[in-house]
């Protein structure tokens, strides 16, 4: 079921009785209590060397870079100085970068680095990010870490930062920008092609041999969203029987723009058995399928997880997801950070690129994965500014 280029980057199962228990030792209490606990070592997938873009296909490492390394992520001393970094994430529209936003929060706390926040608004806004980096030219900020809404839209800007000083270092989403230090980030090709496994496995033993699948990838000018949809055609391709993908609906992740998506694609495609992509659409996918009386026909599946989806997977609503565990990304892209400001080279010191494995969370071993360890707790609420040391 594993075609040979992805044999290397797909996900060893045994790693992940290592990965539960890394996430239980994380569930965190809330940022005011005296100690975070901590969080690591995590098993994460990295990768060392130069990195030259001139033939870096989205959602996939450069190839100038070593072959993925498999190693346990353990954070950096903390820096002998005062720093603060600018953190630009799309949108806190949904509660995945809540979650993101948590991970970072909490880390840069803990290692005493100040943090301030903006938020773009939207996968739409790649104009107001730019302007939010162009800010960080002249605020005096230290250190930039970036969740692009574009894949390719502020390399320019970055090259300007890195002229300043100004280390960039990309968090979730991937970006092409030759002048970024580094990623911390998962393979979204190979998230969807760990989603086009499960549907296929569980199609499998259903029996249906047609699968009609309504797919909603995301942003279509996002460093993920594409990459998403082409793991996951990619591993249909090995599926027996025959697979119909009769939609794939592209859009912004606010909730009503994946509703009204969701709506139109099912009342024009009434034979769908799947609804699979992004968590906003699979979180609103349960409410719809109610209202137009297709509840249990229609079965839905996550790209990835955020914490609204965690109960409709516990309630089988939702199958599963794909736990690209934003959070840590999060955390490791602070550690990155703070590499650099000890002097540390991303490539050689520690890696250029890197990302937890992705686990897929279902209905049947979402119990072996807490809340608190994948999210933070529930009633956290995001923060938009940290001084040093605070």
């Amino acid at each position: 079921m594993i075609s040979d280029r992805l044999r290397l980057l797909t996900v060893p199962r045994t790693a992940c009785g290592l990965l539960v228990l890394a996430l239980l030792a994380a569930a965190a209490p809330a940022l005011g209590a005296s100690k975070d606990p901590a969080w690591w070592p995590i098993q994460v997938k990295s990768w060392y060397g130069i990195y030259d873009p001139g033939r870096k296909e989205p959602g996939h490492a450069a190839v100038s870079l070593n072959r993925p390394k498999l190693e346990e992520w353990v954070p950096p001393r903390a820096p002998s100085g005062r720093y603060t970094v600018a953190v630009c994430v799309p949108h806190l529209k949904d509660p995945y970068w809540i979650a993101v936003n948590y991970g970072i929060i909490a880390e840069a706390r803990r290692l005493g680095v100040g943090v301030r926040m903006t938020v773009a608004g939207g996968y739409n806004e790649g104009a107001r990010q730019v302007e939010h980096l162009r800010s960080h030219l002249k605020d005096g900020v230290d250190g930039v870490i970036l969740a692009a809404v574009d894949y390719e839209g502020a390399g320019p800007v970055i090259d300007k930062l890195r002229e300043a000083g100004i280390p960039v270092v990309e968090v979730i989403n991937d970006i092409l920008a030759p002048a970024v230090s580094a990623k911390a980030l998962v393979s979204f090709h190979e998230v969807g092609y760990l989603v086009g496994e499960y549907v296929a496995g569980h199609a499998e033993k259903a029996g249906p041999d047609t699968l009609r699948i309504a797919f909603f990838p995301g942003p279509k000018n996002s460093g993920w969203a594409p990459e998403t949809l082409g793991g996951f055609m990619e591993a249909m391709e090995y599926y027996p029987g025959r697979v119909d993908v009769v939609d794939v609906a592209w859009g912004d992740t606010g909730r009503e723009e994946q509703a009204r998506l969701l709506r139109r694609s099912l009342a024009e495609h009434p034979d769908v058995n799947f609804v699979v992509g992004n968590a906003v659409a699979a979180e609103a996918a349960p409410e719809i399928l109610r209202e137009m009386n297709r509840a249990g026909k229609v079965k839905v599946v996550s790209s990835y997880i955020m914490p609204s989806l965690y109960d409709h997977i516990v309630r089988g609503e939702v199958l599963a997801a794909a736990a690209d565990l934003n959070l840590f990304q999060g955390r490791m892209a602070v550690d990155m950070m703070v590499r650099i400001f000890n002097g540390e080279v991303p490539g050689r010191d520690f890696p250029f690129r890197s990302g937890p494995f992705i686990p897929m969370v279902t209905t049947e071993n979402i119990a072996s994965y807490p809340y608190e360890g994948l999210f933070g707790p529930r009633d956290y609420q995001p923060v938009f500014h940290l001084d040093p040391g605070e």
